[in-house]
């Protein structure tokens, strides 16, 4: 492990590594991420330890974008899967892919110093191919990394940004979304979570918008309306509260409000699980 490029990660990426780390211990688990607790290390733990569900949106987005992403590629033939601020994703090692399937993770070089050496240590190994970029998205030649790094822009991709849009200031997200967006071909999907205006001020989620602050990676970034804003970047896109999902799958999500009291103003205090479809250019106009 290299101590200096530790200490350089957001908390963020060590608590998601916990919360599936822990999910993956449980007998019902929804998921099995086996270099999870290796890459967490304790800050992960101790912080996941504060949160009144435990990490459990965490684990229903990544169950739900496992499904997303399994569906898209064995069923709908995509090939390339982008993932921008990777963190400590597993799901190059931890799934089965079809043949030809390529990921690519971009994230600071800090995150890919520390990942690599734990995985590489453990001797992981991926289930697909899978090129690795070390690159700060705010920076202005990821996407020419990128290229250089084997995706095919006219080839439909999937981009998949989990965890990161609530942590940026809107401005910041729409310049990214408009940057993957001229690289994604007709045809390709975007997924991401994203929270509402309305969690960042209600009483109901004021103890978990504290804990955020707390931990040092504050919720700032609210997106009222996903559908509307990936519309004007030419995509066409649907969300679904993360709380129907936990009921779904056995994991409620904080902050604990009863299926039956679940409605349209009620689902704004959850994350939206947001997926799209990129329109052709007639579309588009």
């Amino acid at each position: 492990m290299r101590d200096s490029a530790k200490q350089r990660i957001s908390v963020t990426a060590f608590l998601t590594a916990a919360a599936r780390a822990v999910e993956s211990q449980r007998p019902d688990r929804l998921f099995d991420d086996p270099w999870a607790a290796l890459l967490a290390s304790s800050e992960g733990f101790t912080i996941l330890e504060k949160g009144e569900d435990r990490g459990a949106s965490i684990i229903v987005r990544t169950r739900y974008f496992d499904e997303w992403l399994q569906q898209l590629t064995f069923e709908e033939g995509l090939r390339q899967i982008v993932l921008p601020a990777a963190g400590l994703d597993t799901r190059a090692f931890r799934l089965d892919w079809p043949p030809a399937t390529r990921f690519f993770e971009l994230d600071l070089p800090a995150v890919v110093e520390y990942k690599e050496a734990q995985l590489q240590a453990h001797q992981a190994q991926p289930r697909c191919q899978r090129a690795i970029v070390a690159t700060d998205l705010t920076s202005s030649g990821w996407e020419s990394q990128l290229l250089q790094a084997g995706f095919e822009p006219a080839l439909p991709s999937i981009w998949l940004v989990e965890g990161l849009f609530f942590y940026l200031p809107l401005a910041q997200t729409c310049q990214l979304l408009a940057r993957l967006s001229r690289l994604a071909a007709p045809g390709s999907r975007l997924g991401f979570d994203a929270i509402h205006s309305a969690m960042l001020s209600s009483p109901l989620t004021r103890s978990r918008i504290q804990l955020t602050k707390q931990n040092g990676a504050p919720w700032i970034g609210a997106i009222d309306d996903p559908v509307s804003l990936l519309a004007s970047f030419g995509w066409q896109a649907s969300f679904v509260p993360n709380a129907r999902k936990g009921y779904e799958y056995g994991r409620a999500i904080f902050p604990f409000i009863a299926p039956e009291a679940l409605n349209a103003e009620t689902e704004k205090l959850y994350h939206m699980l947001v997926t799209a479809r990129r329109l052709s250019l007639e579309k588009q106009g």
